[in-house]
Protein backbone atom coordinates (compact mmCIF):
# COMPACT_ATOMS: atom_id res chain seq x y z
CA UNK A 1 0.00 0.00 0.00
CA UNK A 2 2.77 2.40 0.97
CA UNK A 3 4.61 1.67 -2.27
CA UNK A 4 1.44 2.28 -4.28
CA UNK A 5 0.96 5.66 -2.63
CA UNK A 6 4.56 6.57 -3.31
CA UNK A 7 3.99 5.84 -7.00
CA UNK A 8 0.48 7.31 -7.36
CA UNK A 9 0.72 10.57 -5.40
CA UNK A 10 3.57 12.08 -7.49
CA UNK A 11 1.72 11.14 -10.67
CA UNK A 12 -1.45 12.89 -9.46
CA UNK A 13 0.51 15.99 -8.45
CA UNK A 14 2.23 16.01 -11.84
CA UNK A 15 -1.12 15.89 -13.67
CA UNK A 16 -2.61 18.67 -11.54
CA UNK A 17 0.42 20.85 -12.20
CA UNK A 18 0.37 20.11 -15.93
CA UNK A 19 -3.33 20.81 -16.23
CA UNK A 20 -3.71 23.50 -13.61
CA UNK A 21 -7.02 24.80 -14.92
CA UNK A 22 -8.75 21.64 -13.69
CA UNK A 23 -8.37 22.77 -10.08
CA UNK A 24 -9.14 26.44 -10.72
CA UNK A 25 -12.69 27.66 -9.93
CA UNK A 26 -15.17 28.27 -12.78
CA UNK A 27 -15.05 31.71 -14.39
CA UNK A 28 -18.18 33.86 -14.34
CA UNK A 29 -19.39 35.40 -17.59
CA UNK A 30 -20.37 34.38 -21.10
CA UNK A 31 -18.64 31.46 -22.84
CA UNK A 32 -18.87 31.76 -26.63
CA UNK A 33 -18.03 28.42 -28.25
CA UNK A 34 -16.48 28.35 -31.73
CA UNK A 35 -17.02 25.36 -34.01
CA UNK A 36 -16.49 24.70 -37.71
CA UNK A 37 -17.26 21.32 -39.31
CA UNK A 38 -19.37 18.35 -38.20
CA UNK A 39 -18.86 14.88 -39.68
CA UNK A 40 -20.42 11.44 -39.51
CA UNK A 41 -17.32 10.04 -37.80
CA UNK A 42 -14.10 12.01 -38.21
CA UNK A 43 -12.55 14.18 -35.50
CA UNK A 44 -9.72 16.63 -36.03
CA UNK A 45 -8.67 20.22 -35.28
CA UNK A 46 -11.64 21.77 -37.16
CA UNK A 47 -14.07 18.83 -37.21
CA UNK A 48 -16.26 17.18 -34.60
CA UNK A 49 -18.05 13.93 -35.22
CA UNK A 50 -21.81 14.17 -34.78
CA UNK A 51 -21.43 11.71 -31.89
CA UNK A 52 -19.02 14.01 -30.02
CA UNK A 53 -21.11 17.07 -30.74
CA UNK A 54 -24.22 15.37 -29.41
CA UNK A 55 -22.35 14.34 -26.28
CA UNK A 56 -21.48 18.00 -25.72
CA UNK A 57 -25.05 19.16 -26.37
CA UNK A 58 -26.39 16.47 -24.04
CA UNK A 59 -24.00 17.67 -21.34
CA UNK A 60 -25.19 21.26 -21.77
CA UNK A 61 -28.82 20.16 -21.59
CA UNK A 62 -28.41 17.84 -18.58
CA UNK A 63 -26.39 20.39 -16.61
CA UNK A 64 -28.88 23.22 -16.99
CA UNK A 65 -27.13 25.47 -19.49
CA UNK A 66 -29.18 28.13 -21.27
CA UNK A 67 -28.25 28.37 -24.94
CA UNK A 68 -28.66 32.07 -25.70
CA UNK A 69 -29.33 33.65 -29.08
CA UNK A 70 -26.76 36.14 -30.30
CA UNK A 71 -29.54 38.49 -31.37
CA UNK A 72 -30.79 38.66 -27.76
CA UNK A 73 -27.40 39.83 -26.55
CA UNK A 74 -26.88 42.40 -29.29
CA UNK A 75 -30.32 43.91 -28.67
CA UNK A 76 -30.00 43.94 -24.88
CA UNK A 77 -26.51 44.84 -23.71
CA UNK A 78 -27.72 44.88 -20.10
CA UNK A 79 -29.36 41.45 -20.26
CA UNK A 80 -29.03 39.55 -16.99
CA UNK A 81 -27.42 36.25 -17.92
CA UNK A 82 -28.85 33.03 -16.53
CA UNK A 83 -26.42 31.32 -14.11
CA UNK A 84 -25.22 28.89 -16.78
CA UNK A 85 -25.23 30.58 -20.17
CA UNK A 86 -23.56 29.62 -23.42
CA UNK A 87 -23.47 30.97 -26.97
CA UNK A 88 -22.86 28.63 -29.94
CA UNK A 89 -21.15 29.85 -33.13
CA UNK A 90 -20.18 27.89 -36.24
CA UNK A 91 -17.84 29.40 -38.82
CA UNK A 92 -17.90 28.96 -42.61
CA UNK A 93 -21.42 27.55 -43.25
CA UNK A 94 -20.33 24.05 -44.19
CA UNK A 95 -22.98 21.86 -45.77
CA UNK A 96 -22.32 19.35 -42.99
CA UNK A 97 -23.76 21.91 -40.55
CA UNK A 98 -27.13 21.44 -42.23
CA UNK A 99 -26.73 17.65 -42.32
CA UNK A 100 -25.51 17.06 -38.77
CA UNK A 101 -25.67 20.22 -36.64
CA UNK A 102 -29.17 21.38 -37.55
CA UNK A 103 -30.96 18.15 -36.44
CA UNK A 104 -29.16 18.33 -33.09
CA UNK A 105 -30.20 21.94 -32.57
CA UNK A 106 -33.81 20.88 -33.18
CA UNK A 107 -33.47 17.85 -30.90
CA UNK A 108 -32.10 19.82 -27.95
CA UNK A 109 -33.92 23.10 -28.60
CA UNK A 110 -30.62 24.97 -28.97
CA UNK A 111 -29.71 27.92 -31.15
CA UNK A 112 -26.50 28.53 -33.09
CA UNK A 113 -25.23 31.45 -35.15
CA UNK A 114 -23.54 30.43 -38.40
CA UNK A 115 -20.94 32.91 -39.63
CA UNK A 116 -21.20 33.23 -43.41
CA UNK A 117 -18.22 33.68 -45.77
CA UNK A 118 -20.64 35.33 -48.17
CA UNK A 119 -18.59 35.15 -51.37
CA UNK A 120 -18.31 31.38 -51.00
CA UNK A 121 -21.96 30.53 -50.34
CA UNK A 122 -22.89 27.59 -52.57
CA UNK A 123 -19.22 26.94 -53.35
CA UNK A 124 -16.34 25.31 -51.48
CA UNK A 125 -13.86 26.40 -48.81
CA UNK A 126 -11.26 27.63 -51.31
CA UNK A 127 -9.21 29.32 -48.56
CA UNK A 128 -8.39 25.86 -47.10
CA UNK A 129 -7.99 24.15 -50.49
CA UNK A 130 -9.79 21.06 -49.19
CA UNK A 131 -12.75 21.43 -51.58
CA UNK A 132 -15.46 20.96 -48.94
CA UNK A 133 -18.98 22.03 -49.82
CA UNK A 134 -20.64 25.01 -48.19
CA UNK A 135 -24.37 25.61 -47.97
CA UNK A 136 -26.16 27.44 -50.76
CA UNK A 137 -28.94 30.01 -50.42
CA UNK A 138 -31.71 27.42 -50.61
CA UNK A 139 -30.11 25.66 -47.64
CA UNK A 140 -29.90 28.88 -45.66
CA UNK A 141 -33.55 29.69 -46.32
CA UNK A 142 -34.62 26.17 -45.32
CA UNK A 143 -33.42 26.42 -41.71
CA UNK A 144 -35.84 27.55 -39.00
CA UNK A 145 -34.72 30.80 -37.37
CA UNK A 146 -35.71 29.42 -33.99
CA UNK A 147 -32.59 27.28 -34.21
CA UNK A 148 -30.24 29.17 -36.54
CA UNK A 149 -29.25 32.77 -37.14
CA UNK A 150 -26.55 34.16 -39.39
CA UNK A 151 -23.62 36.50 -38.89
CA UNK A 152 -20.81 37.60 -41.18
CA UNK A 153 -17.43 35.97 -41.79
CA UNK A 154 -16.49 38.48 -44.53
CA UNK A 155 -17.12 38.17 -48.25
CA UNK A 156 -13.70 36.89 -49.28
CA UNK A 157 -12.57 35.19 -46.05
CA UNK A 158 -9.89 37.87 -45.77
CA UNK A 159 -7.38 38.31 -42.91
CA UNK A 160 -8.10 41.68 -41.31
CA UNK A 161 -4.62 42.05 -39.89
CA UNK A 162 -3.06 42.49 -43.34
CA UNK A 163 -5.97 43.92 -45.36
CA UNK A 164 -6.22 47.70 -46.04
CA UNK A 165 -9.14 49.33 -44.25
CA UNK A 166 -10.73 50.49 -47.51
CA UNK A 167 -10.82 46.87 -48.70
CA UNK A 168 -12.35 45.74 -45.41
CA UNK A 169 -15.13 48.34 -45.72
CA UNK A 170 -15.75 47.25 -49.33
CA UNK A 171 -15.86 43.60 -48.28
CA UNK A 172 -18.48 44.25 -45.60
CA UNK A 173 -20.56 46.25 -48.06
CA UNK A 174 -20.44 43.38 -50.56
CA UNK A 175 -21.74 41.08 -47.82
CA UNK A 176 -24.65 43.45 -47.16
CA UNK A 177 -25.56 43.75 -50.85
CA UNK A 178 -25.31 40.02 -51.56
CA UNK A 179 -27.35 38.90 -48.57
CA UNK A 180 -29.98 41.57 -49.25
CA UNK A 181 -30.20 40.39 -52.86
CA UNK A 182 -30.92 36.83 -51.70
CA UNK A 183 -33.28 37.81 -48.89
CA UNK A 184 -31.10 36.55 -46.05
CA UNK A 185 -31.54 38.30 -42.72
CA UNK A 186 -28.30 38.49 -40.74
CA UNK A 187 -27.11 39.85 -37.43
CA UNK A 188 -24.66 42.78 -37.27
CA UNK A 189 -21.95 40.47 -35.95
CA UNK A 190 -18.67 39.72 -37.69
CA UNK A 191 -16.37 36.78 -36.94
CA UNK A 192 -12.79 37.66 -37.87
CA UNK A 193 -11.28 35.11 -40.27
CA UNK A 194 -8.33 33.35 -38.61
CA UNK A 195 -9.22 35.33 -35.48
CA UNK A 196 -6.94 38.13 -36.66
CA UNK A 197 -7.45 41.90 -36.50
CA UNK A 198 -5.18 44.95 -36.12
CA UNK A 199 -3.74 45.15 -32.61
CA UNK A 200 -1.36 48.11 -32.93
CA UNK A 201 -2.29 51.20 -30.96
CA UNK A 202 -4.22 53.57 -33.18
CA UNK A 203 -4.89 51.00 -35.89
CA UNK A 204 -7.11 48.95 -33.59
CA UNK A 205 -9.23 51.98 -32.70
CA UNK A 206 -9.46 52.92 -36.39
CA UNK A 207 -10.52 49.38 -37.25
CA UNK A 208 -13.24 49.38 -34.59
CA UNK A 209 -14.49 52.76 -35.86
CA UNK A 210 -14.68 51.29 -39.36
CA UNK A 211 -16.78 48.38 -38.09
CA UNK A 212 -19.10 50.77 -36.29
CA UNK A 213 -19.51 52.91 -39.43
CA UNK A 214 -20.24 49.73 -41.42
CA UNK A 215 -23.12 48.80 -39.11
CA UNK A 216 -21.32 46.01 -37.24
CA UNK A 217 -22.27 45.77 -33.55
CA UNK A 218 -20.17 42.79 -32.46
CA UNK A 219 -16.73 41.58 -33.55
CA UNK A 220 -15.71 38.05 -32.62
CA UNK A 221 -12.09 36.93 -32.29
CA UNK A 222 -10.73 33.75 -30.69
CA UNK A 223 -8.93 34.33 -27.36
CA UNK A 224 -10.06 31.17 -25.52
CA UNK A 225 -11.42 33.06 -22.53
CA UNK A 226 -14.86 33.59 -20.99
CA UNK A 227 -16.19 37.09 -21.59
CA UNK A 228 -16.98 39.43 -18.75
CA UNK A 229 -20.61 40.53 -18.80
CA UNK A 230 -21.51 43.27 -19.50
CA UNK A 231 -18.90 43.32 -22.23
CA UNK A 232 -15.74 45.38 -21.92
CA UNK A 233 -15.24 45.63 -25.68
CA UNK A 234 -17.93 44.65 -28.18
CA UNK A 235 -15.35 44.27 -30.96
CA UNK A 236 -13.14 41.88 -29.02
CA UNK A 237 -15.57 39.12 -28.11
CA UNK A 238 -13.47 36.12 -27.14
CA UNK A 239 -14.47 32.70 -28.43
CA UNK A 240 -13.42 29.29 -27.17
CA UNK A 241 -12.03 27.00 -29.85
CA UNK A 242 -13.77 23.61 -29.58
CA UNK A 243 -11.67 20.97 -31.30
CA UNK A 244 -12.74 17.48 -32.30
CA UNK A 245 -9.32 16.22 -31.29
CA UNK A 246 -9.86 17.26 -27.64
CA UNK A 247 -11.02 14.68 -25.08
CA UNK A 248 -14.32 15.35 -23.34
CA UNK A 249 -12.77 16.56 -20.07
CA UNK A 250 -11.08 19.38 -22.00
CA UNK A 251 -14.46 20.45 -23.44
CA UNK A 252 -15.92 20.60 -19.92
CA UNK A 253 -12.93 22.55 -18.64
CA UNK A 254 -13.05 25.03 -21.54
CA UNK A 255 -16.79 25.52 -21.04
CA UNK A 256 -16.31 26.49 -17.39
CA UNK A 257 -12.98 28.28 -17.55
CA UNK A 258 -12.32 29.11 -21.20
CA UNK A 259 -8.98 27.37 -21.48
CA UNK A 260 -6.86 24.45 -20.32
CA UNK A 261 -3.91 25.91 -18.43
CA UNK A 262 -0.62 24.07 -18.49
CA UNK A 263 2.10 25.19 -16.10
Amino acid sequence: MALALILVVPAVIFLLVQFGSVILPPVKGLPVLMYHKVSDGANDHLTLSVQRLERQFRYLSEHGYTCLQLGQLIENKALKLPPRSVLLTFDDAYLNNLQYLYPLLQKYGFHATIMLPVGFIGKTNAWDKTNELLMNYDHLHAMDRRYVSFGLHTYGHIPFKTTPFADIAADIEKCRQELHLHGIDYLPALAYPYGSYPREKGKKEEFFALLNQSGISWGLRIGNRINNWPLKSRYEIKRIDIKGSDPFWIFKTKLKKGFVKRF
